[in-house]
Formats: C-alpha cells, sequence, structure tokens
C-alpha cells in the first residue's frame, strides 16, 4: 500500500467587513485560503510561503464587490493572471524557503556558539580569580609557614640552652666535688 504523496494546507483570514458600498457592517469575513502540493516535489514551508504570498498578493482585490458578493469563481478573471504567475513562482519560492532554512540554521548555530565561547569566557575569569585567590592564600601560607618555622628553631634553641644547662649543673655538682676533695 502506497502513501498519497498530496498534502492540503488550509489558510483562514479573518477581516472585519467595515464600511461596504457606504454601508457601516459589525460582521467578520472569513476568507479562506488553500494548497494542495505534492510532497515529493515541494515542501510544507514552501507551499505556506506560496499561501502567504495569495494572502498579501489579494489584499488590495479583497475590498471589490465581485469579490464579496460574487458567486462561485467571480473573481477569476482579476485574480487568474496573479494566480497563475505565483503558481509558475514557487520553485523561486522553495529555493528562497531552503535557503531562508539554512540561514536560519546557521544563525542557530551561530547563537549557540556566541553562548558557549561567553560561557567559556565566564568560566575562564571563574578559574583565573580563584588561580588568584589560591596565589593570595600560597603567599599567606609560606609567610605562615616561615614564622612557624623561626618559632620552632627558637623553642629548639631555648629547650637546648636548659638541657645543655642542666647537663653542665649535673656534670658539675657530680665531678666538681670528687675533685675539689682529692686536691
Amino acid at each position: 500500500m502506497s502513501s498519497n504523496p498530496y498534502r492540503g494546507i488550509k489558510f483562514h483570514l479573518h477581516e472585519c467587513a467595515g464600511e461596504f458600498d457606504g454601508m457601516l457592517s459589525d460582521d467578520i469575513i472569513i476568507w479562506a485560503f488553500s494548497c494542495v502540493y505534492n510532497t515529493t516535489e515541494c515542501s510544507e514551508e514552501t507551499a505556506k510561503a506560496f499561501l502567504t504570498k495569495l494572502v498579501f498578493v489579494s489584499e488590495p482585490l479583497r475590498g471589490m464587490p465581485w469579490w464579496r458578493e460574487g458567486g462561485t469563481l467571480s473573481a477569476q478573471p482579476s485574480f487568474a493572471p496573479t494566480l497563475q504567475q505565483q503558481m509558475e513562482n514557487v520553485e523561486q519560492i522553495d529555493r528562497l524557503a531552503v535557503m531562508q532554512q539554512h540561514v536560519d540554521e546557521t544563525k542557530a548555530i551561530m547563537h549557540n556558539n556566541i553562548e558557549n565561547i561567553l560561557e567559556r569566557g565566564d568560566k575562564i575569569e571563574d578559574l583565573q580569580e580563584e588561580a588568584h585567590k589560591l596565589n593570595v592564600a600560597a603567599k599567606v601560607f609560606k609567610k605562615n609557614a616561615k614564622k612557624v618555622k623561626r618559632f620552632k628553631m627558637l623553642q629548639n634553641a631555648k629547650h637546648g640552652v636548659l638541657v645543655g644547662t642542666a647537663v653542665t649543673g649535673v656534670v658539675g655538682v657530680c665531678i666538681i666535688p670528687p675533685l675539689i676533695a682529692l686536691l
């Protein structure tokens, strides 16, 4: 079973009737624009672009009486040449739609790249700030380490003097009296 390659798009335009034939009206006119396209030959974006263009091209004509009150195909003679011209331009519209899609994709990629660069720049700044803090902390640590080293050396020197004095005193007490007695 093969799938049908034809798809349709319908677009409604709601418009206030406004003033027509010198009379004001609160009525709403609903214009329907539709398009059937072959998905193997035309993209959905192209069909949407075609309908959008028809809405804008038909805008000045929608105020004409045969467009508002005429029967089936009453606008055909006035709009057929314009419609034919727009249908011939579908390939060009398709190429423009593809190019626009590429431009949009490129813009999205560039936007992501810029965001990534800005995030990376923020991270680099954070790393630099952390490195500066670590450098300051290292200097403080080195300064405190020198103080502790000097304090310990002074403590060791004091203990050395005390131990040396005590040993000298003990030796003096133990050795000097027998030497004096011998003499």
